[in-house]
């Protein structure tokens, strides 16, 4: 079954961020077959067409950092640095069961799918599937899995170790079939976790062919417990263990020196960027442009509704560009266009999933995002980036599209019954 959408702005997110004012894609089932200029459309073309009125058109936004099951408690604890809110929190948050996860999990999927997010790599402690499985049904992609932790070195919650590999095991045997789901072995943290955990962890991941994920150098205080620990700084302890390579993905990286941003340059390790918790929490800046520019893949994430409060990843770029300009003030230090890379294109590489999605080209996943943007002068090039970081939002938003598939169309999710979802978690919590 072929479609087209016509007569629409396509921003097709490829490394040389071409727009296509009069543009159109021909999709064949869940891929995209060709994309260009709408008078260059193949003739003789058996297939539906849709007109979009000259709507943008944008590859699916992926974020590359969340803790969909905390989603919950949005608000419970808004200030203190990150060791201060995680004992504030822990009472809390040590106590939710795996059915509380589920039900965070549906919120944090309808959030991310009404701000275009299309994909997410999402971080649990229990129940490595679970958000995989709420993803599957509202038809968004997932990488998703648990954290590991040491109970020596954690104030609280029971020890997930090797719980979460059987779990993360028995979710790919149930979901890696559906096309949407992915899964990952991931550690806490170098301050969480012994360095005999951190290296189990990384030798299953390997051993069943799956990323591996960690939170690292995301405080200065973690960078003093590490040192006193291990004599040494988070990103050259994970060095030392053997724990870098094309398959780690490191979420936050903001105490960074240029010998650690070499380390993860010659290992290929991806970092997920979140810029928003990091400033809510106090944690500091990442150096995102020394990153970029030795050629760490560098995507954006929303961590949680916790650390964060909501879910969008255009308010990650926007954030992005604006905390590395007021920090180095230097009104060129990040682009709009970077940021959307990193939304886009490069959110997907530091999944391992570039080949399939990231960017609207020929040959891969129709994920796709359709908006409303409206501008006094007119749509150009120059105009629909500058209001997609700076300005855009859900209030946008017309359509997703994950797979050739409307999930999310006119404001409602094509695939689950929203309302009834949402009427379910108040008759549970009400005003708990």
């Amino acid at each position: 079954m072929q479609t087209i959408l016509r007569n629409a702005f396509v921003y097709t997110g490829d490394p040389a961020h071409r727009c296509i004012e009069k543009g159109a894609l021909l999709l064949s089932g869940d891929r995209i077959d060709w994309v260009g200029p709408e008078a260059d459309l193949p003739l003789g073309l058996d297939a539906s067409a849709r007109d979009l009125g000259g709507r943008v058109v944008i590859p699916g936004l992926i974020n590359t950092h969340a803790h969909g099951g905390l989603s919950l408690h949005r608000g419970y604890c808004d200030d203190g640095d990150l060791f201060a809110w995680a004992a504030a929190l822990a009472p809390t948050t040590s106590q939710l069961t795996l059915e509380d996860n589920r039900w965070g999990c549906y919120l944090a999927a309808f959030e991310m799918v009404r701000n275009g997010i299309t994909t997410a790599c999402d971080c649990a402690r229990y129940g490595a599937g679970i958000f995989s499985s709420v993803a599957s049904a509202i038809g968004m992609r997932s990488l998703s899995g648990s954290l590991a932790n040491s109970p020596s070195l954690r104030t609280s919650g029971q020890p997930n170790w090797p719980a979460a590999l059987e779990e993360t095991k028995e979710a790919i045997q149930q979901r890696s079939g559906d096309g949407l789901s992915r899964f990952y072995l991931g550690a806490h943290s170098p301050y969480n976790c012994t360095p005999e955990l951190l290296t189990a962890v990384k030798e299953a991941a390997d051993g069943i062919g799956v990323p591996f994920v960690i939170h690292v150098a995301e405080n200065r205080r973690e960078l003093e417990i590490v040192q006193e620990r291990h004599g040494r700084r988070p990103i050259d302890h994970l060095r030392h263990l053997g724990l870098l390579d094309r398959k780690s993905i490191l979420a936050h990286c903001v105490w960074l020196n240029e010998e650690e941003i070499g380390i993860l340059a010659s290992s290929g390790a991806g970092v997920a960027h979140n810029p928003i918790s990091n400033g809510k929490l106090a944690s500091g800046v990442a150096p995102i442009p020394q990153l970029r520019r030795r050629g760490v893949a560098v995507g954006l994430g929303t961590d949680s509704t916790l650390s964060n409060n909501c879910l969008s990843i255009f308010q990650e770029m926007k954030f992005a560009v604006l905390m590395q300009r007021v920090t180095s003030l230097d009104g060129h230090a990040l682009t709009a266009r970077d940021a959307l890379s990193m939304a886009t294109r490069e959110g997907a590489r530091v999944l391992g999933w570039e080949a399939d999605i990231g960017s609207l080209e020929a040959g891969k996943e129709a994920d796709l995002v359709i908006l409303e943007l409206d501008h006094p002068l007119g749509l150009t090039p120059e105009r629909v980036i500058s209001d997609l970081v700076y300005a855009a939002g859900p209030h946008n938003i017309r359509s997703v599209m994950v797979k050739g598939r409307a999930i999310f169309e006119d404001g409602k999710f094509t695939l689950i019954d929203e309302a009834e979802i949402k009427g379910q978690i108040r008759n549970r919590y009400g005003r708990r």
